[in-house]
């Protein structure tokens, strides 16, 4: 009885604050003459009633796809990272002419009347997704990719899920397109000669075999060094001594202050000035890079960006 005066209420709130349908999108009433059914990532189907027009984004990887998907009056929200140039592609001017930033709260979601909500694994609760999908909005779950490939497999699943099917298919061309271009510049780079980089966060070494940014290594014609010092599955982290094996060529440090207390140039200076790392070829020949966390947390096609930066940190004289 509590949970059905619960939905009841949550219903009513939809109808009155918001004057969206209180059906489920899965109601029988939509044809499907009238309307389109989608699968999410999750294995969840749903039928929209009409292409989308009030989107709401609850994370930035789908921020970026979203945004070159369709026309940005018919996104309602982007994510709260949207702006921030350390970790989004969405700029400032962009995030300010959307105006709103989404709250993952399902009271807070139904307040904006959105047609369609996309989210990435762990961005809502699984109670809110239920709830929202119970009062008659879609929730679209997008998981995140771990290869090339899955990136081109979510801009196609988002572009089927938005009615704009062959603007997904010109992005993914756009995509293939700028990736010969850059292997063209790599040509000179063998395996022989390739150089070995090592990435960073504020804990330590990153960049397992189940992580993208393994793949935009190897488009970037880069040896994983988390791999070559034994940094496999899962997120243990690396010995310095494992480190001073693998010798990187390159050391890649993060840049987003997530948390307002991780400060990039002192862990820097701790890196450079560390006794045990001096006879590391990146310290030693002074190859401690700062690129933006935007490029290896990427999601989205932006993901060709990232492999053309890493390629130019690495190999400049080829661009």
């Amino acid at each position: 009885m509590k949970q059905f005066l619960y939905l009841a209420a949550l219903c009513s709130l939809c109808l009155l604050l918001t004057g969206c349908p209180a059906r489920p999108v899965a109601d029988k009433t939509v044809s499907a003459r009238s309307g389109y059914t989608v699968t999410d990532d999750s294995g969840y189907t749903m039928l929209l009633a009409d292409k989308p027009k009030r989107i709401v984004s609850l994370a930035y990887s789908v921020d970026e796809i979203i945004l070159e998907l369709v026309a940005q009056e018919r996104i309602l929200a982007f994510s709260r990272h949207a702006g921030d140039p350390e970790i989004t592609f969405i700029t400032a001017e962009q995030a300010a002419r959307v105006g709103q930033r989404a709250v993952p709260y399902a009271e807070a979601l139904i307040a904006l009347r959105p047609d369609l909500i996309l989210a990435a694994p762990g961005t809502l609760r699984p109670e809110a997704v239920q709830t929202l999908r119970e009062v008659g909005i879609p929730v679209y779950i997008s998981k995140s990719p771990k290869n090339l490939p899955e990136v081109k497999q979510r801009i196609i699943s988002l572009a089927r899920a938005v009615r704009e099917e062959e603007q997904g298919q010109r992005m993914i061309a756009q995509m293939e397109k700028r990736l010969r271009q850059i292997e063209a510049r790599l040509v000179p780079v063998t395996p022989a000669n390739s150089k070995c980089a090592m990435a960073f966060d504020f804990i330590g070494v990153i960049g397992n075999r189940n992580n993208l940014l393994a793949d935009i290594f190897q488009y970037a014609h880069l040896r994983n060094g988390a791999l070559l010092a034994g940094s496999d599955q899962g997120e243990n982290r690396l010995s310095k001594e494992q480190i001073i094996a693998a010798n990187p060529d390159i050391f890649l440090l993060p840049t987003w202050n997530y948390d307002g207390h991780s400060d990039v140039d002192t862990y820097r200076r701790q890196i450079m000035t560390d006794p045990a790392l001096q006879h590391v070829a990146a310290v030693r020949n002074d190859q401690v890079k700062l690129v933006s966390d935007r490029f290896r947390y990427v999601g989205s096609q932006h993901v060709v960006e990232s492999i053309e930066v890493f390629a130019r940190t690495a190999y400049p004289e080829l661009f």
